[in-house]
């Protein structure tokens, strides 16, 4: 299952219109003084400039200003954030839940962002089976988010979720983007999400592994193509799905440790979290790690979203990508049949 935090019900079959133009007020409140006279960042969710900033005192930010166009915004404090759309209205933040209230377009997030939590949790517990009916159920709001706001500023941030929670090829990808708003093939993430489906003709079954290094120089071609079949796992210890197929690859690994290569590649983690939880989960493999903004492994295969499992023959070349659960377990006993 992807990286998602977010959840909606009955409004979101109601489209939202497009305020007009005029003057925005965030007041962003503080659960305690700890972040007092650190700086609040009003950045843009699709390039990240930004956009506005404060300094947060007696627990509290105000930020002002004008806005032609609604659009989704990150608010960015120390190393969290959280998305809201900046809109003509008086817009209240609550740091601690991370919800903001004001404005309609607001009121319509809020409510998608609910449906999604609730498809989040049936999600826990779930088999890689299940989790990915979940996924679809999540595509499936995104969706129906972007067609009814595709023209306000909620449109683009859930046009992207839905490119994301896609491995779309680069011309059923070319076709959607034909199909949206025309100002959306020049938006940052889906240039990124074309750039993805590129990548992923290039790292395609049949192509010969891209290689590339982590933070201590170790080198994906330092296990692949090295005469044995490899296993290559994306995964990271926050996500739930990839803890989930650990104990698959671990029964694989004790299985066929002395026939194949097994390598995990961490992304989008912190070190840290990283080696805790290979030390939770008992992992005899060694991982490949960059930090929480390493993005260099996922770009080059078109990565969206984790767990990704590929393999990769003893010549370099890869030969199954997108494997979990039971489909992952009979693709590497079938290789030793």
């Amino acid at each position: 299952m992807k990286k998602l935090f977010f959840a909606a019900i009955a409004t979101l079959l109601l489209a939202a219109c497009d305020p007009q133009g005029g003057n925005y007020k965030v007041t962003v409140n503080m659960p305690d003084e700890t972040t007092d006279g650190q700086t609040a960042y009003l950045t843009s969710y699709d390039t990240g400039d930004t956009l506005n900033q404060g300094a947060i005192k007696d627990k509290m930010v105000v930020l002002e200003g004008t806005v032609d166009t609604t659009y989704m915004a990150r608010l960015i404090v120390g190393d969290k954030r959280m998305e809201f759309v900046v809109e003509p209205a008086e817009i209240a933040i609550n740091w601690q839940e991370h919800k903001a209230i004001g404005g309609s377009l607001n009121d319509a997030l809020n409510a998608i962002g609910a449906d999604l939590e609730t498809i989040s949790k049936e999600a826990e517990g779930a088999t890689a089976e299940q989790s990915m009916e979940m996924e679809k159920k999540m595509v499936d709001r995104f969706y129906k988010a972007y067609e009814d706001n595709k023209d306000n500023g909620i449109g683009p941030w859930a046009f992207n979720y839905y490119l994301m929670y896609n491995e779309f090829g680069l011309e059923q990808l070319d076709s959607i983007i034909n199909t949206a708003p025309s100002r959306y093939r020049n938006l940052k993430r889906v240039q990124k999400a074309l750039n993805g489906a590129k990548a992923l003709v290039a790292t395609a079954v049949g192509q010969q592994f891209t290689d590339f290094a982590d933070a201590q120089g170790v080198k994906l071609s330092d296990f692949a193509g090295k005469g044995k079949y490899t296993l290559v796992d994306f995964w990271a210890s926050w996500c739930g799905p990839c803890r989930r197929e650990i104990p698959n690859i671990k029964g694989l690994y004790d299985k066929y440790k002395d026939k194949m290569n097994f390598v995990g590649v961490a992304v989008w983690d912190d070190p840290e979290d990283t080696k805790k939880a290979m030390e939770q989960l008992k992992m005899p493999w060694p991982v490949m790690e960059g930090g929480k903004n390493w993005q260099e492994p996922t770009d080059l295969y078109g990565v969206n979203g984790i767990p990704h499992i590929m393999l990769i023959d003893p010549d370099g070349k890869i030969v199954a990508r997108q494997l979990a659960g039971d489909l992952l377990i009979k693709t590497v006993d079938d290789l030793f049949k």
